[in-house]
């Protein structure tokens, strides 16, 4: 067994497993789809006999009393039935009013127990979409930065969506096709019981049908893989227009994002049609060779009434069984194409639900995806009364990148972004972080939340490895305001209050005087319970920044990280909570990312970066005598 072959299996064995806990349900199901294989059968029989007593009641004078059998069967189930003497015309009509009176029964027991057998499946369809997109979101809210930043969002958004609902849609189209391989059985069996030989005949037929189903399944699968890459496609182009829409707009660049996006429709277009090509093409090639075993069946049959081996009226029974077998036949082959397509999703939907949460692994510097998130929160040390001296030893730090794009657990390593970096922030200082983009200033903070793993070296809280303290508690203990806001879709008091579940109306409030928000927000048309629509959008930047700094002071925590926390404010604004950040940062060990150096020339130890290397060290006064990169970026600037 090849590399390949072995991975689809391992998928369709991990595809079926996962359908363990809705054992009790399916067999629920099986035990319906019996029912109405049964009720089928039964009317077929009720056919069969009222035939044979159409032949021996037609045209009888009734001279003598006429006993007839119902259900009467020979072989190996046998039974001797149901015997009823007609006297007369009369009594023979009564006799088939009751026997459709009967029939009537069957339909209607019938349709309950379908009834029952889709709604058993159609809600373990739902409870299995449910499940599903729960624990889908969960691996990619608790999933490392550095797994998520090598995925599309839409593609992300697609797995949890349209490969979630392929997979519902298959588990609920199986009551179709529990009932379809009951039925199938049940028929096949009384078959090999009424005649041997013209089953047998039928049989020949079944491994043609199993090879068409199989290789026409096999082409489905391969255009469901270019379809569901396709929607990712979509996805992702649908977010950048949404999230770009200003600038597309400002660049008149609309017909360029509609060519793109009608390119990236149309790849999808030929990739549904070559499916659809492929699965139209099943029933038809069933449905001929079903007719082909019919036929068979017929002429074979014929020969044996002549010859008195079967009764006219099973006869037409037994081909009836024929016909009807090869409907549920058909049944089984469009769900294989189901099948094929949900195969995919799965592949697709495993893959994500196998990102495991933020857990260093101790080997190379990535975070480890075979540990469970409860393992994960129980353990590590918990931070107490944290006097907040931050340590950053020999700390160097790479991104990692997968070889290929289905590479699994295979990464090479970029060139370094953090390079043996060694410095020390003690309890209270400020420490302000310098130098021209992309030198690795952020980066070096999100080391410190373990938003990333350290490849070398260590981070140290009071003496503490941050590698051994738990998650939770290490960023509980730190306050980050992003240099690009985020706020929800809800309330300016939600959205100050996150994080801070317990944090009272007037905990919120003082917060925002603080952060100098209170003002605009009291002049909102519902003051803090005003909706501020996706990502704030009613607010403008520095609104936004603001209650980002508000959102921090509520937390409290021992150390302060702010990203360009100013950027989006004006002079005026600035100037407003310039005051409120010192008396934040007050007490507290504070990291500041600035490119306006006017706002870091208070700070403690000015760290100047470049290359991902700590280059010059010191105050203001001290870097400026020094004549290096600092004093060569501020004349930069304030020239």
């Amino acid at each position: 067994m090849d590399k390949k072959t072995f991975a689809k299996n391992a998928i369709f064995t991990r595809f079926v497993r996962y359908h363990a806990p809705y054992t009790g349900s399916l067999l629920i199901a099986m035990a319906f789809a019996l029912v109405v294989a049964v009720c089928d059968l039964g009317a077929i029989q009720i056919l069969a006999d009222t035939i044979n007593t159409l032949e021996i009641v037609g045209g009888n004078p009734f001279e003598e009393t006429v006993s007839i059998r119902y259900f009467q069967r020979e072989g190996l189930l046998a039974f001797d039935g149901f015997e009823m003497s007609l006297v007369d015309a009369g009594d023979a009509l009564k006799a088939f009013l009751w026997l459709l009176g009967g029939l009537l029964i069957l339909v209607f027991v019938k349709g309950f127990f379908v009834y029952g057998n889709d709604y058993v499946m159609a809600r373990v369809a739902h409870k299995l979409a449910f499940r599903l997109r729960n624990a889908l979101y969960e691996r990619i809210v608790s999933a490392p930065l550095g797994i998520l930043r090598e995925e599309r969002t839409g593609d992300l958004m697609a797995r949890i969506t349209d490969d979630v609902r392929v997979w519902q849609n298959l588990v609920a189209a199986m009551a179709n096709i529990v009932r379809a391989v009951v039925l199938v059985s049940v028929f096949v069996s009384v078959m090999l019981i009424t005649s041997f030989k013209l089953t047998l005949f039928v049989l020949l037929i079944l491994p043609f049908l199993a090879y068409f189903i199989t290789s026409i399944g096999v082409r489905i699968r391969g255009a469901s893989i270019e379809i569901q890459q396709q929607s990712a496609n979509i996805y992702s182009q649908l977010k950048e227009t949404l999230a770009g829409i200003k600038i597309i707009k400002s660049f008149t660049s609309e017909q360029t994002e509609i060519k793109r996006f009608r390119t990236i429709n149309w790849n999808q277009y030929c990739s549904a049609i070559r499916r659809a090509r492929f699965a139209a093409l099943l029933p038809p090639t069933i449905e001929w060779l079903g007719a082909l075993g019919v036929a068979t069946v017929f002429g074979l049959g014929c020969w044996q009434v002549i010859t008195g081996q079967l009764s006219t009226g099973w006869f037409i029974g037994y081909v009836t069984m024929v016909s009807w077998m090869f409907k549920p036949i058909k049944t089984i082959g469009s769900v294989n194409s189901a099948l094929q397509q949900c195969l995919v999703s799965a592949k697709r939907i495993f893959y994500l639900l196998d990102f495991g949460p933020e857990m260093y692994d101790g080997n190379d510097g990535r975070q480890c995806n075979l540990h469970t998130k409860s393992e994960d929160t129980a353990g590590g040390i918990q931070l107490q009364n944290i006097r907040g001296t931050v340590t950053f030893q020999n700390v160097s730090f790479s991104y990692s990148h997968p070889l290929t794009a289905d590479s699994d657990n295979q990464y090479t390593k970029s060139k370094p972004v953090i390079d043996n970096v060694t410095f020390e922030a003690k309890s209270g200082e400020v420490v302000a972080l310098v130098g021209p983009s992309g030198s690795g200033k952020t980066t070096l903070l999100n080391l410190l939340l373990r938003f990333y793993e350290v490849n070398s070296g260590k981070i140290l809280i009071d003496d503490v490895s941050i590698s051994e303290v738990n998650l939770e508690s290490l960023r509980q203990s730190i306050a980050l305001v992003p240099q690009d806001t985020f706020l929800f879709d809800g309330t300016i008091m939600e959205n100050i209050g996150y994080g801070c579940p317990d944090a009272t109306d007037e905990a919120v409030i003082a917060a925002a005087k603080r952060a100098n928000a209170h003002e605009f927000i009291t002049k909102t048309p519902q003051g803090y319970t005003t909706p501020i629509g996706e990502a704030g959008m009613k607010l403008s930047g520095g609104e936004q920044q603001r209650l980002s700094i508000a959102r921090a002071l509520l937390k409290d925590a021992p150390i302060l990280i702010l990203d360009e926390a100013t950027s989006s404010l004006d002079t005026q604004s600035e100037a407003l909570i310039q005051e409120s950040l010192a008396n934040l940062m007050e007490g507290r060990t504070s990291f500041i990312i600035a490119h306006r150096l006017s706002t870091v020339v208070r700070a403690d130890k000015i760290l100047v970066i470049k290359d991902g290397e700590i280059l010059e060290t010191g105050t203001h006064e001290i870097l400026l005598a020094k004549r290096g990169l600092y004093q060569k970026l501020c004349e930069m600037q304030f020239s």
